[in-house]
């Protein structure tokens, strides 16, 4: 057996295996637990499958294998009527694993709301007339109006569009609110408690964003599809479902009481198999760029555990958040203790979620970049294949550590302006549980990063580098 057939047999055998163990393993699991049987065959089959494909899949390259730098370029890039037919039956099976996953999270009770919150509804509507209004600005605070506005509305959206209500307030303050002017569209909340259908004033928002925000993602999309063509275009469908299985998936999963972590790392997972699947087909470019960034996330998510266990923090001490945390924890305390949000977690969690971006890119760049340099000369060695790879990683990690750094500062800018105003001693900041937590996520997310550049790298050299051919 040739080193290099033997080498991907091996991988794709070990591949195949943990595939069809895990899937049979989860599908035993949830068996035992007397539920969710249909969901069960659709989110373990295409697991299993999956294994013996990849097994399948291992045989046919130990088998057919070619030698032809040419060929072994085409397979590295996903062209080949094999290369589409594994994206058709990947896809088909993570379709199957989305639709089984939303149906369990769908089955997750909503939060109850309060009586008061169940009678209203919230509309779009247009301002027809400012009857009166007061409002002045004080140089203190940079002219910002208080005071208020009275209106009449029209409602525009929902069950009661066509309805004109008079006398209703704007509030105007230092911290929110906004000046309207006829023609302005708003939300109001109106109360229906089954009598009487009012608006409440004091649920008048400011200017209804709706179209402005519209717009905007519609920029940012069109720029985009015209400056990335065909792969970007790819790469807004990733987008879409990663925010998909975040919103749809993740959150009622987290909040029905699945575990965090390996929730979020499960969801982290599968949108980047998917979403570089949907990018670039099946090869092995994309195989490397999906170890990598798994691998990153992964030790992302265990440094983070190891941190916050030193540091003593977690979830509930997310002071930027205290609020939320809270409301999260009253909800905790309604539910089912064994089906009730895991708390404690949600501090790593976010920093999951905060380097998978980072190390998607990082993992993609350095596969990339080693299947073009196997393009360019495919005599390369694995050593020297191995120090381009260093090379070109190495000028990666320092902007991109840069860049997520910068990420997480510009999303806490407020918070770090305001401690930086307190004129806080060293201790007295190091005090503090907002530091700490914001140095570790940074820090964590970082690591990730910079760890995910060897083990792409090596990954890199184990798939693409050629064994040069002894002469008989």
């Amino acid at each position: 057996m040739k080193i290099k057939s033997f080498r991907y047999f091996l991988l794709s055998l070990i591949a195949g295996t943990l595939f069809a163990v895990g899937g049979i393993a989860l599908l035993v699991t949830i068996l035992l637990r007397n539920e969710w049987r249909i969901i069960s065959l659709l989110v373990c089959l295409p697991i299993i499958i999956g294994g013996i494909f990849l097994l399948y899949y291992a045989w046919l390259f130990y088998s057919q294998g070619s030698r032809d730098p040419k060929t072994d370029l085409a397979n590295a890039r996903g062209s080949g009527m094999h290369s589409k037919i594994w994206t058709i039956v990947i896809l088909s099976a993570a379709a199957c694993i989305f639709f089984g996953f939303y149906s369990v999270a769908s089955e997750v009770d909503p939060v109850p709301k309060s009586n008061a919150l169940q009678s209203l509804s919230y509309e779009s509507a247009e301002v027809l007339e400012i009857t009166s209004e007061y409002y002045q600005g004080s140089q203190e605070m940079e002219d910002r109006p208080q005071g208020e506005q009275i209106t009449t509305v029209e409602i525009k959206t929902g069950p009661y569009a066509g309805d004109v209500y008079s006398n209703v307030r704007n509030s105007l303050s230092v911290y929110y609110g906004t000046i309207l002017e006829v023609g302005d569209r708003v939300i109001v909340a109106i109360s229906d408690d089954g009598t009487t259908v009012t608006i409440d004033s004091s649920y008048i928002y400011n200017y209804d964003r709706t179209t402005p925000l519209l717009i905007i993602l519609l920029l940012f999309l069109l720029t985009t599809v015209l400056v990335g063509g065909k792969v970007g275009a790819k790469s807004l469908l990733g987008l879409g479902l990663t925010v998909l299985c975040v919103f749809t998936i993740l959150f009622p999963l987290l909040i029905g009481g699945w575990p965090t972590l390996p929730t979020i790392l499960g969801i982290c997972a599968y949108v980047t198999i998917v979403e570089f699947v949907i990018m670039g087909g099946v090869n092995k470019k994309i195989l490397v760029a999906i170890l990598g960034t798994i691998s990153g996330v992964a030790i992302a998510m265990l440094f983070g555990e190891i941190s916050a266990s030193i540091l003593r923090l977690s979830g509930y001490q997310m002071k930027d958040a205290a609020g939320e945390i809270e409301a999260l924890g009253q909800l905790r305390q309604t539910q089912d203790v064994n089906h009730a949000i895991r708390l404690n977690d949600l501090l790593v969690g976010g920093i999951l979620i905060a380097a998978l971006g980072a190390v998607n890119d990082v993992a993609m760049s350095i596969s990339s970049a080693m299947s073009e340099l196997v393009a360019v000369n495919p005599d390369l060695t694995r050593r020297e294949l191995l120090k381009s790879g260093m090379n070109i990683g190495r000028d990666m990690v320092g902007t991109m550590t840069n860049t997520l750094i910068l990420a997480l500062v510009g999303g806490s800018f407020v918070e770090i302006l305001y401690y930086s105003s307190l004129d806080l001693s060293f201790y007295e900041l190091m005090s503090t549980t907002y530091f700490p937590i914001e140095l570790m996520q940074a820090v964590a997310s970082s690591i990730g990063v910079i760890l995910a550049v060897p083990l792409s790298v090596v990954l890199g050299m184990i798939f693409f580098a050629h064994r040069k051919q002894k002469k008989a």
